[in-house]
């Protein structure tokens, strides 16, 4: 530790406070820093003596961290006063808007107050705020001060000093020394960082609870000792200046004395900046009287503001140093010791936590320990768990040698170690092994299946390696199963990875079990597989044909190859040979060796040439083998590339000798084979496809080999022999012939012939051609096969019938037997039939034409038909050769009119000139007509085309006084041709002008001497006396006239004691002309008066224009303060708006909307399930209702018919038997029992009858109402089920919100990874930070490491982002679920849903139109805030314009620059209001539109309303929801019209506030101009009074004239009662910029938190359920 001493002894009861203080201060390593104990530099004169001066151990520097013996101990820095020549920022201070006055306080109401100026651009006058924190000079006290109680600083307005300390320091003390009596209430704030919160270190006030709402108390609680207190200690207005306010940090603190294990107090010393908010002035009370001395007497004014504390290092730093950031800022940082880091030594370095860091105490430094990692690492962390198991917390990172374990001790996991002590990777494959950790000899354990030393492949013939299926019992890898004909090379082998079997080049398949597409036949022996389809191209479809064979039986052999061979057994057979060219060579054949010879003369090559069994369709051969046996009979054969040549289908190949591995030819027999195949690897040239090389061999014409290889060599030949198939069942199956698949139109083994029907395209195309469908148009049923030609009928002729024959006419394309019919032409001539079925003949006479050569052709006219009166033959048009013989339609081909005159010419038969032209039109040459070019002016025009003159000699008709042959000259007397009426009169002055032409371009007369004027009608200036003789000349003299225009009688304006016409002499008592006519001298100490005079009313006027210059006002305009706040209540309005329509409607979360739209989908299901069974029930009732009605209809029907027929039956049988019964009651008597019986018998069936009849109609009319209400059920029902569609909409416009809500969520989750790539990037400028701090101890490879452990980190941060875009990808796969189910739902009711659907659309557009209109609104604010900007910058350059007024008079003429510069501002403000106007109205178009919006969807929503109530009972739901609807649609209605109305009033108001502007800017300007009017005038009078120092009499006077006539100028002017008005203006505006400024910043601050409270909302809802299930 060290010893202190003062070296200046302060008294008494300060020096006992200050011994309190250091008691209560000494564990805090601190000395208490009061004010008075302040040295020159901001330090405490305090001499630090240490006993010793210990070293550093690791840098071997003086260090008071470490005692004698190397031991680390707690070190603080030392202790200054922080604040010294820190920057403080004020809110307020004097003199910076305008030199502002204040009184020195005397004490008292009506004591005299002693006032000065505060001027913050005048140094001496200036207060800033760099005086707080300066040195403290007794001799020469510096203060800042505030603006007076007059510019209304006072409560609630308060003032705040804020001081940056650069650093967190441990704060012992604030002291505070006014200049000014001390504030009634202020307090003191601490703020510890730079976002965080100012927390309250101590209240001043009297009124401690009504102002702070805290009592009065020195006393704090142990639980609560970190409270800021309120004292009224200091809050006395005495002393009027040099008032001391010194707060301690720990004063009254309990845990003061236990500082060490207090963290709360720990945290409550630290503090990075300092404000002082001061609240209410001290004061007399008189200020209520509104003396404006008084007021200003009022003010806040510091001399001192210290604050003494040491830098935070937390017991690991002695000293405090400059760094230099990043961004190039210094600032101060702690020079770390005990192996610590960070700006307050806050952290251990990245290597030196195997202890927790904690702040150094006296007891114990706390000294950061170094890793134990056995050597492997340089990187570890503090593990707390580790730490509180073993007492070592190093847990170490990226161990080295790859070392795993807290220390680095053991090998990491799947490593194995080497005898000499070295870590191996396993390197097993985690696939293929059993595990991941081989033994200690590095082996793998594998699966089944698998092999390697790694467990990394499968072995033979197994694939598939990777995890097998446990739960089958699969392990390891899989078994190929690669069939063996379709495997490579036979042998069965697959990918190890797919299990895809290396299949052969035409075989393909998981197993090679199966040929491409356009091959047949898998075959073991075929190399490539299989055989490509050849079908001549029409088929790609083939299989193996039966009924061939390869092997035929035989005797000697069982099974024998079947092959096209020559043995020569019995001579050539029909072999031949010939050269290079095709000439012949004669062969030599040899019975004995059963061979053909041949030779060469020369160097020319013998080719063996195949008989025709060899040739001809060979396509059986197809990738089988030609094979000879030959030998040659000299040595050194030379082989070529046409050794071996085939040739057919028109192609031809070749191949050397040697190709397909054969030999070179010798002098020993060789066998030679050669595979017919199209693969590159057997040399055959050029290359073909396998279709031509199957080509080639469908029609083989030639073979060539190749006999002699020397000059004039010899060639033997045996033995050839050509694989092939023959027909037949004997034998193995020849398995590659094909049997085509043919497509429609085609037939045959191989698809070679046409179907019947068909034809070949070309015609006699062969094989090869495609096959096309006979068209012979109905006419003809005989098509040839190869040709394609029809042998037609039907008065039809052509290849396909298409045509009808010559002198026929008709569409032979219709199929019918009728198509063509004879023309109907003259000697039956040719016609054609146009596509309208109009007939046209083709062989009309010269003139002639038409359909029916009824019509004249061109050039020709008349009526051959008679259409237009008696017939009259075509003759040729008579146009007297004023046509173009080449054009067409140059006459009417009825009446012979011509149509196309040239020359000009014109009239029906051309004989004319065209209007506008005149000459001959009938002269030879032709071309005689001529242009009248009449002048437009002159000419009076046509009312159609251009003006027209007479055809013979061309005269033009003049308007009104105008001639010439083109009217293009004027009258005499008469000008102005252009006035388009003619000439106009010259009208010269009969007196004036010489006579009464003129210039009949601008019609000026001819003038007489000294007369002017177009007329000549005035005299020319300096002229009078206008007469007949002209005008003479004024001749006005120079010196002493005002102006050389004299009047009408010749009188000349002569100067003061001047005069005479001319002016040309002095008044009586003056003398001397020159001078101006100077009155006598006795009088001469008169003028000396009257000059004092003259000077002293130019003093006065130049102050007033001095006084207008620093005394301009800004407007009074009441109406745009009202503007502006209806313009920001507006806005308010809006964004409560705006807030309300966030909530969706309510206060509900959205995650509560979805479960109310979950139960009204329930709800709905519900409802749609009831109608489904009640259609289904309405159904079965009309069904049901039909069948009845049906069955009572055949009921009635029936029983209508038995009434009818028992009618009918009483009718005839009813009275026969009545009749009977008469009679025989007459025969047998009245009594007759049986008879009685009988008519009882049929009254009852006739009563059972009525009965019946009467039951059935009952039963009709019942099932008839049964039917109805059926009917009508069923269509409620499908109304019903109209209705839920309009709520089906609904709902799917929410399941668009969920899908905007994906949206929202992937935007979410790419903002995340945006913030994931931002947090990496950070790490790296932290590494770069960390790297460039100068601090010896530390080791760049730490840092390094440090950077990489927050690089892991930021990784690991990248993939949790990445996991949560995983995990809301599950979000938005349910999401896509929902919106399929919902849109199958929406597809049911697409037709109902489109009356909702406009009805939402335009409730959106309305709503997009309010949000419009809104920001309509915030872009008024904002033109109004820029408006009150220029207002304000405008006087701030009024007060500097007064006070460059009042330095110098010199720069009078800076007046007109201001005055300017002041009207350039007033258009700004214009423009501005302007704007503003506009803006008013944009928002009043959009609100009307959005009123009408509202009122279409107000009465849409009616109409949904309407079909709701159909549902009330069924599906109460949407009721509701479409009264709130139409709720919320009213409410929008009401407000709109608000707006509206709003808007209304703004535009009136801005236009009233635009008119005051106006009349401003007008006032404003004849002010000017007048102003500038008199400063010219007096201007003038001074320069008189510099050039003339000695001045007469006469010009005095004069000059006390223009000086009179300049005062009643400027009285004219009324600039003083503007300048009055405009000072109070003034004034008033200031106070009410005061108030606007003020509710300006609420504002801010309210929408600041606005928007911080909409972007702390989320996006969207992501908890989300389905729908539906």
């Amino acid at each position: 530790m060290a010893r202190a001493r003062l070296l200046r002894t302060p008294p008494g009861y300060v020096l006992e406070a200050a011994l309190i203080l250091c008691c209560v201060c000494s564990s805090l390593g601190q000395y208490p820093h009061f004010p008075f104990l302040e040295g020159q530099q901001g330090r405490l004169d305090v001499i630090e003596e240490p006993l010793v001066q210990p070293i550093d151990p690791q840098t071997g520097r003086t260090s008071r961290c470490y005692d004698e013996t190397g031991k680390a101990q707690k070190c603080v820095p030392e202790f200054v006063n922080a604040a010294f020549n820190r920057r403080v920022e004020v809110t307020n201070t004097c003199g910076e808007q305008r030199p502002q006055e204040y009184c020195l306080q005397t004490g008292g109401y009506g004591s005299k107050k002693a006032c000065e100026i505060c001027n913050a651009y005048v140094p001496e006058l200036a207060h800033p705020a760099q005086y707080l924190t300066d040195f403290n000079n007794n001799n020469n006290h510096t203060w800042w001060q505030s603006e007076t109680m007059f510019e209304g600083i006072q409560f609630p307005n308060q003032v705040n000093l804020t001081l940056d300390l650069g650093k967190t320091f441990d704060i012992t003390y604030v002291r505070l020394f006014y200049h000014s009596p001390r504030p009634e209430s202020f307090a003191i704030f601490k703020r510890t960082d730079d976002d965080k919160e100012w927390v309250p270190y101590q209240y001043y006030s009297a009124t401690c609870r009504d102002t702070y709402g805290i009592p009065d108390s020195n006393y704090v609680r142990r639980e609560d000792e970190t409270r800021a207190l309120c004292t009224s200690e200091f809050s006395d207005i005495s002393p009027l200046t040099g008032g001391n306010v010194a707060f301690s940090t720990l004063e009254g603190r309990p845990s003061a004395y236990n500082f060490e294990k207090s963290a709360e107090l720990q945290d409550w010393v630290s503090a990075k900046a300092i404000r002082i908010v001061l609240d209410r002035l001290n004061t007399f009370r008189d200020e209520v009287f509104g003396d404006p001395r008084v007021l200003k007497s009022y003010f806040y004014a510091i001399t001192d503001f210290a604050v003494g504390g040491r830098c935070k290092c937390n017991g690991h730093a002695s000293e405090c140093v400059a760094s230099t950031g990043l961004g190039g800022e210094v600032e101060l940082v702690c020079r770390c010791e005990h192996n610590t880091a960070g700006n307050d030594c806050n952290e251990c370095l990245p290597f030196y936590n195997d202890a927790p860091w904690a702040r150094a105490t006296a007891t114990d430094a706390h000294e950061c320990k170094a890793c134990n990692c056995n050597g492997y690492s340089n990187r570890c962390y503090f593990d707390q768990d580790l730490y509180d198991q073993t007492g070592h917390g190093g847990h170490c990172l990226d161990c080295a040698a790859n070392r795993a374990g807290p220390n680095c001790e053991r090998c990491r996991d799947n490593y194995y170690e080497r005898e000499d002590g070295v870590c191996i990777p396993c390197n097993c494959n985690e696939i293929g092994s059993r595990s991941l950790q081989c033994a200690s000899d590095g082996l793998c354990q594998c699966k089944p299946g698998v092999t390697g030393e790694k467990c990394d492949k499968c072995a033979d013939n197994y694939f598939d390696f990777g995890p097998q299926d446990r739960v089958f019992g699969l392990e390891g890898c899989k078994p190929c199963g690669c069939n063996v004909a379709g495997s490579r090379n036979n042998e069965a082998s697959c990918d190890p990875t797919s299990g895809v079997c290396l299949c052969k080049q035409h075989v393909e398949g998981q197993q090679c079990d199966q040929c491409k597409p356009g091959y047949f036949n898998l075959d073991l022996e075929n190399e490539f597989g299989c055989t490509p389809c050849f079908c001549y191209g029409h088929s790609s479809i083939c299989s193996s044909a039966s009924g061939y064979s390869q092997r035929l039986g035989a005797l000697v052999y069982l099974y024998s190859t079947c092959v096209i061979e020559s043995g020569f057994v019995r001579g050539e057979e029909r072999w031949r040979a010939e050269d290079g060219t095709g000439r012949s060579i004669s062969m030599n054949y040899n019975p004995v060796a059963q061979s053909l010879a041949v030779s060469s003369s020369g160097r020319e090559k013998i080719y063996f040439l195949a008989p025709d069994r060899f040739l001809g369709d060979q396509r059986a051969s197809y990738n089988h083998e030609l094979s000879f046996l030959l030998r040659v009979g000299e040595l050194g054969p030379q082989a070529s590339t046409e050794d071996i040549i085939l040739e057919g289908a028109g192609l031809s190949i070749s191949a050397p000798i040697f190709a397909q591995g054969n030999p070179l030819p010798s002098t020993q027999k060789q066998e030679y084979i050669f595979r017919l195949h199209e693969d590159s690897q057997f040399g055959w040239s050029p290359r073909l496809s396998s279709r031509d090389f199957m080509s080639l061999l469908s029609n083989l014409t030639a073979i060539k080999i190749r006999g002699t290889y020397t000059y004039e060599g010899h060639g033997f030949l045996d033995d050839v022999k050509i694989q092939t198939a023959r027909r037949g069942l004997f034998g193995e199956p020849a398995t590659w012939i094909e049997m085509c698949t043919c497509p429609e139109g085609y037939v045959g083994q191989f698809c070679e012939s046409c179907a019947p029907g068909f034809r070949h395209l070309p015609a006699n195309g062969g094989p090869f051609a495609s096959c096309i469908p006979c068209d012979c148009n109905n006419h003809a049923d005989i098509c040839d096969s190869e040709t394609g030609r029809c042998i037609c009928q039907d008065n039809t002729a052509g290849d396909q019938c298409e045509r009808c024959a010559k002198g026929y006419y008709g569409n032979a394309l219709h199929g019918t037997n009728n198509d063509c019919q004879p023309c109907p032409c003259p000697n039956g001539g040719a016609c054609i039939q146009l596509p309208d079925d109009t007939v046209v003949c083709l062989e009309c006479p010269k003139g002639y034409a038409g359909p029916r050569c009824e019509l004249c052709t061109d050039g020709f006219f008349g009526d051959p038909k008679g259409r237009h009166g008696p017939p009259r033959p075509c003759e040729r048009c008579d146009c007297n050769g004023n046509i173009d013989p080449n054009a067409v339609a140059n006459c009417n081909r009825t009446t012979g009119e011509c149509l196309k005159c040239i020359y000009n010419t014109g009239g029906f038969y051309c004989d004319q000139c065209l209007p506008g032209f005149f000459g001959d039109a009938l002269a030879l040459p032709k071309g005689d007509c001529r242009p009248c070019r009449c002048n437009p002016y002159g000419t009076v025009s046509e009312r159609y085309g251009p003006p027209v003159c007479d055809q013979l000699n061309g005269q033009c008709q003049c308007k009104p006084h105008v001639i010439g042959l083109k009217c293009d000259q004027c009258e005499p007397g008469f000008w102005n041709l252009t006035s388009g009426v003619g000439c106009e009169p010259c009208n010269c002055d009969p007196v004036g002008a010489l006579n009464g032409t003129c210039n009949t371009d601008y019609g000026q007369c001819v003038c007489r001497i000294g007369v002017t004027g177009r007329k000549c009608d005035m005299c020319e200036p300096f002229h009078y006396g206008f007469s007949l003789d002209g005008c003479k000349p004024c001749d006005c003299d120079q010196i002493g006239s005002v102006s050389l225009q004299c009047d009408a009688t010749g009188q000349c304006p002569c100067r003061e004691n001047v005069e005479g016409r001319r002016c040309d002499r002095c008044r009586e008592n003056t003398y001397d002309k020159q001078a101006g006519c100077r009155d006598c001298p006795a009088c001469y100490n008169l003028v000396l008066d009257s000059v004092s005079v003259h000077r002293e009313r130019l003093a006065e006027l130049e102050r007033l224009l001095a006084d207008i210059v620093s005394n301009p006002t800004v407007l009074n305009d009441e109406d745009f303060e009202e503007t502006l706040s209806t313009v920001m209540t507006q806005v308010d309005q809006l964004w409560e708006d705006a807030r309300e329509a966030a909530k969706s409607g309510g206060d509900k979360t959205v995650a509560q909307h979805i479960e109310e739209l979950e139960e009204r989908i329930n709800g709905v299901k519900e409802v749609l399930m009831s109608i489904r069974q009640a259609v289904g029930r309405g159904s079965d009732l009309a069904t049901l209702g039909k069948l009845n009605i049906t069955q009572a209809e055949d009921i009635i029907k029936r029983a209508r018919e038995a009434l009818t027929n028992a009618q009918i039956y009483l009718d005839v049988q009813g009275n026969d038997a009545l009749s009977k019964a008469f009679d025989r009651s007459n025969q047998f008597g009245q009594q007759s029992e049986r008879m009685s019986k009988i008519a009882r018998e049929a009254r009852l069936l006739a009563d059972e009858q009525e009965d019946d009849a009467t039951s059935i109609e009952v039963l009709a009319y019942n099932a008839r109402n049964t039917s109805n209400d059926a009917f009508e059920l069923a269509r409620k029902a499908m109304d019903d089920q109209r209705n839920i569609t309009d709520f089906i909409k609904k709902l799917n416009d929410d399941v668009q919100g969920l899908s905007s809500l994906h949206d929202s969520t992937m935007r979410t989750a790419n903002e995340s990874l945006q913030q994931a790539k931002l947090t990496y990037r950070e790490a790296l400028e932290i590494n770069t930070e960390a790297s460039s701090i100068a601090i010896p101890p530390i080791d760049t490879s730490v840092l390094k490491a440090q950077a990489v452990a927050i690089i892991n980190e930021a990784e690991r941060i990248k993939q949790d982002t990445e996991g949560l875009i995983d995990e809301r990808s599950a979000l938005i796969t349910d999401i896509e679920v929902q919106l399929e189910v919902t849109s199958d739902l929406v597809e049911r009711g697409w037709i109902e849903q489109q009356i909702t659907t406009e009805l939402l659309a335009d409730t959106f557009t309305a709503e997009g139109k309010a949000k419009e209109a809104r920001a309509k609104a915030e872009q008024t604010l904002s033109e109004a805030l820029e408006t009150l900007a220029i207002l304000e910058g405008f006087d701030k350059q009024v007060q500097e314009s007064r006070l460059k007024a009042e330095a110098t008079l010199e720069t009078v003429g800076e007046i007109e620059a201001l005055i300017v510069e002041a009207e350039t501002q007033t258009k700004e403000a214009e423009e501005a209001l302007m704007g503003a106007e506009s803006d008013a109205k944009d928002a009043r178009d959009i609100a009307k539109d959005a009123q009408s919006t509202a009122e279409d969807a107000s009465n849409q929503a009616g109409d949904v309303r309407t079909k709701a109530d159909a549902t009330k009972n069924e599906a109460s739901t949407l009721n509701d929801m479409a009264d709130e609807l139409a709720g919320r649609v009213a409410e929008t209605d009401a407000r709109v019209s608000t707006f509206e109305a709003q808007a209304l009033q703004d535009e009136q108001q801005v236009m009233e506030a635009q008119e005051k502007a106006n009349q401003a800017k007008d006032r404003a300007d004849e002010a000017s101009s007048r102003v500038r009017e008199a400063y010219e005038f007096v201007q003038e009078i001074l320069d008189i009074l510099e050039r003339s120092p000695d001045l007469d009499p006469e010009q005095l006077e004069s000059l006390e004239l223009r000086l009179e006539e300049a005062w009643q100028m400027y009285h004219q002017s009324g600039i003083e009662s503007t300048v009055t008005e405009l000072s109070e203006s003034r004034s008033w505006q200031e106070r009410q910029i005061s108030l606007y400024e003020e509710e300006i910043r609420r504002l801010r601050i309210e929408v600041q938190n606005i928007f911080e409270i909409k972007i702390s909302l989320p996006d969207g809802c992501y908890s989300q359920t389905k729908l539906e299930p």
